[in-house]
């Protein structure tokens, strides 16, 4: 059926063993088989692979081909995640919120107050947890008129906080100069990490000690920082109760380079 057309394989690095195998064979040879058949089919198509895995560590472990990796990685997509393209939320919001009026007969608004609360959310579980947010919000809302209190964040139940062990502060932080910080981050440092969608194959990463900013280059007024970078981390972990995401804005750097910082410096994350 995708004959001279184009073919999507979501979850490219879940396959098993024995279909990358005949995955393979059809990229090489561009023939198959029929279940039953006894004649090769010739094809050509077009193929896109989606993954929210890492690739290169499953074939440095044995679990993915390296024949096959080859052959799917040809143009590589990376989709950042979507705390990482804000501007993004707005017309994601409008379009789940008018698809739901259609399906339900309903006439639901959005208030500013209501968007400025889902534009500055962290947004663990990315498009879907914000489809699933609207969604959930518009069923229960009273009225014709979304607003920022008809959140469950703003009720301390946002179910983001309960099943990712955030706390409020974390779950729904002010974005301020955040967005404008993240427009600027180069593509190659950022990371599809905490998608639980399945995203565009993203197959060349970046290491894990590339595109690692200074920690603390910009340091609160307030605090005495010490100096010495290892120390400048503990201090951060221990003022945020060794919680990473607070002491990432605290050192104004994201999780992600404050993951490999600490990895870097053989610092060992506390468990309370």
């Amino acid at each position: 059926m995708a004959h001279g057309g184009t073919l999507f394989l979501d979850e490219i690095g879940d396959i098993s063993p024995g279909f990358q195998a005949k995955l393979l064979r059809v990229l090489q040879e561009r023939e198959f088989e029929r279940v039953g058949g006894s004649k090769s089919v010739k094809v050509d198509v077009r193929l896109i692979c989606a993954t929210n895995r890492d690739l290169e560590k499953m074939v440095q472990r044995g679990e993915y081909r390296a024949d096959l990796y080859y052959r799917v990685n040809v143009v590589s997509i990376f989709l950042p995640p979507l705390r990482e393209r804000r501007a993004d939320i707005p017309p994601l919001v409008l379009h789940f919120l008018d698809r739901y009026n259609k399906e339900n007969h309903r006439n639901l608004k959005l208030t500013p107050e209501a968007l400025t609360v889902l534009t500055s959310c962290y947004w663990p579980g990315n498009v879907r947890e914000l489809e699933n947010c609207i969604e959930r919000t518009a069923t229960m809302v009273q009225g014709d008129a979304i607003r920022d209190l008809a959140f469950p964040c703003k009720q301390n139940r946002c179910l983001t906080q309960t099943l990712h062990f955030v706390d409020k502060a974390d779950a729904v932080a002010a974005v301020s100069g955040s967005v404008a910080a993240n427009a600027r981050t180069p593509a190659a440092s950022r990371e599809n990490a905490g998608a639980s969608a399945a995203e565009p194959l993203s197959v060349k990463r970046i290491g894990p000690t590339e595109g690692v900013m200074p920690i603390g280059e910009r340091p609160p007024p307030s605090a005495a920082a010490p100096e010495d970078e290892r120390e400048r981390l503990i201090w951060a972990m221990e003022q945020c109760g060794w919680v990473q995401a607070k002491a990432a804005r605290l050192l104004r750097v994201t999780p992600r380079q404050l993951g490999y910082a600490l990895s870097k410096h053989l610092i060992e994350v506390r468990k309370f």
